[in-house]
């Protein structure tokens, strides 16, 4: 049965004309994620600024005695956290395009409004905002692979999703040098949200025009095209309206192998992006400019290496070097382990320069995981990809928020190393953990209580049994 539909895939692929339209959704889901993050983290840098009145050249941009800044930068994951657990399911009911374009909408107006929030209501200006921001990605998150779960053949689904996914770290690279250097400029500090908002709502025009649901419903897709993606997704079958099987979900040993993978990678990207800016300003004593250079530069080499995880993972597959299984096991491994070893290294690394290469092995390394328990929540459950995603992000999410309230505990003296390193090290065990647990029980075969496996068999089964009664 499975060699029959590999046939169809192929020879439907070979009559796709050269420009293809899941390669524009893509694109446009790779630029959100890049805006999503550059917005997102924007602040983790700007919050240097915001707090030194000697950042910028300009005496009149306006700057705060803030000294909880950890739980400043925390208040994004509250609302964040929780919304994970809701998007999943309202994207099983309604458009998730027009959720994406309503979510990205909210997300770039609370980023034009930090200036001026912060000026006539203080850290509480900033919170709310930030509060807001968290309740925009909270929908933007899990729908992504919602998206991708309908327009990423399977023969593509793990180069697809990794460069989908890059876009975090290209949003992370351009936003950090970015704002360092509009914060040290005459301009200051309020002109990195301003440009990140904008960039946002320009987005959204893009993605009205250009995107839709599903293959079945975007107007100009040819009709080679989406046959050749539902006939590898058996995708006919995602119009109906089927209830979400969450007792099989909960009680599922893969899936909860999933969640605790998301754990760890939220906890150390989280700890990461929201950290380091603040390390490297008081622990090394490094300027602004420098050190959102040095802060954007493991995103750098992290967008190159993510764009090549996942088309080795699908070599390796389709090649039979590696099953499937075996392949998510080795990306998360190396994912996990090698950040982990990194950050150990890093707690006792005293030179500028070994600080710099850890943070790269850290951060660069980390993206193997997209191609673990990212992408494996697609290979479990297709029809349900979005809602697994959200959940399990929101769990990931709730803890990461600990990570930066975490700091303000442990490191009441900011520029004392030694408190920075036991930051380190509980960041490296629970990447190593989470990693384990996911390696000993992940799947990467499609569970039974995903709708679709059970329909589409059925309905091919009864095409198969048709054929077969008009060839007697």
């Amino acid at each position: 049965m499975n060699n029959t539909m590999d046939s169809i895939s192929t020879d439907l692929k070979l009559k796709l004309p050269w420009f293809k339209v899941r390669y524009i959704q893509m694109g446009l889901l790779f630029f959100l994620m890049g805006l999503t993050y550059g917005i997102r983290t924007v602040l983790s840098v700007a919050i240097v600024a915001m707090t030194d009145s000697t950042t910028s050249s300009n005496s009149q941009i306006p700057t705060f005695n803030w000294k909880h800044t950890g739980v400043i930068l925390s208040s994004f994951y509250w609302s964040y956290a929780l919304l994970q657990f809701f998007a999943g399911p309202i994207a099983q009911k309604f458009s998730p395009k027009w959720i994406l374009t309503a979510s990205m909408v909210v997300n770039a107006a609370s980023c034009l409004l930090i200036p001026v929030t912060s000026v006539y209501f203080g850290s509480g200006g900033v919170m709310t905002c930030r509060i807001v921001q968290g309740i925009a990605q909270g929908f933007i998150i899990p729908l992504v692979p919602n998206m991708l779960g309908k327009w990423a053949p399977t023969e593509e689904r793990s180069w697809i999703n990794t460069t989908v996914y890059s876009g975090c770290s290209f949003g992370t690279i351009i936003s950090m040098p970015i704002t360092g250097y509009l914060s040290s400029s005459w301009l200051g500090w309020p002109a990195s949200f301003y440009v990140f908002g904008g960039l946002g709502l320009i987005w959204c025009i893009f993605w009205v025009f250009l995107s839709a649901d599903s293959p079945a419903t975007h107007k100009r897709i040819s009709m080679e095209e989406r046959k050749f993606i539902e006939s590898s997704l058996g995708q006919e079958i995602e119009q109906l309206d089927m209830k979400v099987p969450w007792r099989a979900i909960f009680t599922s040993r893969p899936y909860w192998a999933i969640i605790m993978g998301a754990i760890g990678e939220a906890w150390g990207s989280t700890f990461l992006i929201s950290e380091i800016p603040t390390y490297l300003s008081k622990v090394t004593d490094i300027d602004i400019e420098k050190n959102s250079l040095y802060s954007s530069a493991p995103y750098v080499v992290a967008a190159v290496m993510t764009v090549i995880y996942g088309p080795l993972a699908d070599y390796l597959i389709l090649k039979r070097v590696t099953t499937r299984k075996i392949s998510r096991q080795i990306f998360h491994g190396a994912g996990a382990f090698f950040p982990a070893a990194a950050l150990i290294w890093l707690a006792y690394e005293e030179s500028r320069l070994g600080i710099a290469i850890l943070l790269i092995m850290a951060i660069s390394l980390n993206g193997a995981m997209f191609c673990g328990y990212n992408v494996n929540h697609i290979d479990i459950s297709p029809r349900y990809s979005g809602v697994l995603f959200g959940i399990s992000n929101g769990i990931g999410q709730t803890l990461a928020i600990l990570a930066p309230m975490l700091v303000e505990f442990i490191v009441y003296g900011e520029d004392d190393k030694s408190l920075w390193r036991t930051m380190f090290i509980i960041a490296a065990v629970i990447y190593a953990a989470t990693a384990v647990f996911f390696i000993i029980n992940l799947s990467a075969e499609r569970q039974w209580w995903d709708a679709s496996v059970l329909k589409s068999d059925i309905e091919i089964q009864s095409k198969s049994l048709e054929e077969a009664e008009k060839l007697s």
